[in-house]
């Protein structure tokens, strides 16, 4: 695709996914320093992005100066599990070391709890995953978002015999979600022990024939 994100959009991708998810309550509560958080969650996607380069399927739309300016990852039904062994091929097992061991534990927490509860909902079958879904702030209040991801729906998923999934930690994204033709198949608090937790919600896309 001419529009797909590549190695060679690493370091914007990571930068555009820091901004967009500076404020998410999930990475919030991975890293609760609002002073180091934005350069500890670029690493992140960096990290992030080579491991869904390696297994996932990418799409974008361009600006004009040919900037990202729409852009998201498929997990694709039947790609491998984002298991330790694929984790450490990326790169996520130096976070500890670079983040502490607190900030890294509670990023397994989070993905263990989510990704549970989305097969969980998901009852065995397979499903598209979206992941990363951003639009650059020069380029939001357009209805690029919906295009970009209606075309993609469209194009990968409907006909495909299996559902699309995403997980999202925010109210107005379920709406905007929503418009799209997702609906709520979960909706739970994700947190620990402690008290600490934020809204999960578990959005499946029936596909279109």
């Amino acid at each position: 695709m001419p529009n797909a994100i590549g190695k060679s959009d690493q370091s914007a991708a990571a930068q555009l996914l820091a901004d967009a998810f500076l404020d998410s309550p999930a990475h919030v509560y991975i890293y609760p320093d609002d002073e180091t958080r934005r350069r500890k969650l670029e690493w992140l996607m960096r990290v992030n992005l080579n491991a869904q380069l390696d297994v996932g399927a990418s799409f974008g739309e361009r600006a004009v100066d040919g900037s990202i300016a729409a852009m998201g990852f498929w997990h694709p039904p039947g790609a491998p599990s984002a298991n330790l062994v694929k984790l450490a091929q990326h790169g996520f097992l130096a976070m500890p070391f670079l983040h502490g061991i607190p900030a890294f534990h509670r990023m397994l927490h989070v993905v263990d709890q989510i990704e549970s509860r989305r097969l969980a909902a998901l009852r065995g079958a397979e499903s598209w995953y979206l992941n990363n879904m951003v639009v650059a702030p020069a380029a939001r209040g357009k209805g690029l978002g919906s295009e970009v991801l209606r075309a993609e729906l469209r194009m990968r998923v409907d006909g495909s015999g299996a559902p699309a999934t995403l997980t999202t930690q925010k109210a107005k994204n379920v709406s905007f979600y929503k418009g799209l033709g997702f609906v709520i198949v979960d909706a739970s608090r994700i947190g620990d022990s402690n008290g600490e937790s934020f809204d999960n919600w578990i959005m499946l896309y029936t596909p279109q024939r």
